[in-house]
């Protein structure tokens, strides 16, 4: 497969790898600018294989960001300390990264493109020229735990996702509902505090299994009913 003539298929690839392990836009785009350089720069007989090599010099630039210097792909120098404050997958992130760090070249590849990105087993075999079972199982460094999806750990600008970076410090508004049942007891405690007349009384007080009666105030009229 012969490598893209535009960058803008390079850095897509490269941009969803690297920022869902880093979680920061400047850094993933600075590493993919770096990845895609590294792309472009190798031999003729090494371009058909530009997917997995793009992947994998993805992988190993978000490991080290703070290793990016100044080249034709990007401006500026980035360290580990401009990573985000407050990432509410942070922990999710770093646990992948290190999993990444301990795994061969053949992991990085197939984990990045299978859990990461997403794309199928048999497409990835097919660049890899091995078994859909054997990307599976090289993937299986970074498997996911249950419950989990990477798609959360996306850009949010180009996943669509509406999930916070970080929980939310406020309080969770009331439901319409709630404000309406709140509503209609104040109504009904204002209603009954203008309702004149005698006080509800009970006769034999205390009467133990004896008749008694109550009267109640219904519709301004004093009615007595018995129990």
């Amino acid at each position: 497969m012969a490598a893209p003539e535009d960058d803008q298929t390079l850095h897509a690839n490269s941009y969803a790898v690297s920022y869902r392990l880093l979680g920061d836009s400047e850094l993933a785009g600075a590493v993919s600018a770096v990845a895609v350089n590294r792309v472009r720069q190798l031999p003729e007989e090494r371009s058909g294989q530009w997917l997995e090599q793009l992947t994998l010099f993805t992988v190993q630039q978000a490991l080290q960001p703070s290793a990016l210097a100044k080249d034709a792909g990007t401006a500026t120098v980035i360290s580990s300390a401009s990573a985000p404050k407050s990432d509410a997958n942070a922990s999710l992130r770093e646990a992948l990264r290190r999993r990444l760090a301990r795994a061969t070249p053949e992991e990085q590849v197939a984990g990045a493109l299978l859990q990461l990105c997403a794309y199928p087993a048999e497409f990835v075999a097919g660049l890899m020229g091995i078994s859909a079972d054997e990307v599976v199982a090289l993937a299986g460094i970074i498997a996911p735990p249950p419950g989990v999806s990477y798609r959360d750990l996306g850009d949010p600008a180009l996943t669509g996702s509406t999930r916070p970076a970080a929980p939310s410090r406020y309080r969770r508004k009331p439901h319409w509902t709630t404000l309406i049942a709140v509503l209609l007891v104040v109504l009904a405690v204002l209603y009954a505090t203008q309702v004149t007349g005698p006080r509800p009384t009970l006769t034999d007080e205390g009467g133990f299994g004896a008749r008694t009666q109550t009267t109640i105030i219904q519709d301004g009229q004093a009615q007595r009913f018995g129990y």
